[in-house]
């Protein structure tokens, strides 16, 4: 009968701290894979930097065609400018004229 009662109790020794192991080791997988887990969360962070990057490119290629822009109006523009900008992008002019583009 001792050894018996001896048993129990080394084995209630071991099962507790097992059964709380096991619980920690469940809710550690699904800290890490799950998915709102700190895979997701590393995934997460890499497609926010790669939409930060696209967000840099396209606000700077906005400032672009807004200059551009601003360059064509009306109250800004050379006629000058707008002569040689015109010939340039329609490939038109006199049979003899020469234009001398200067960048």
């Amino acid at each position: 009968m001792e050894v018996a009662q001896d048993l129990k109790k080394r084995l209630k020794a071991v099962v507790w701290p097992l059964l709380f192991a096991c619980i920690a080791i469940y809710f550690g997988f699904h800290l890490v894979r799950n998915d709102n887990g700190l895979l997701a969360l590393r995934a997460y962070d890499q497609r926010l930097d790669e939409a930060k990057l696209v967000l840099s490119e396209l606000a700077s290629e906005r400032l672009a065609l807004e200059k551009e822009t601003n360059a064509l109006r009306p109250s800004n523009i050379h006629p000058d400018a707008l002569a040689e900008q015109a010939r340039l992008r329609l490939n038109m002019g006199w049979p003899s004229e020469v234009l001398i583009l200067g960048r």
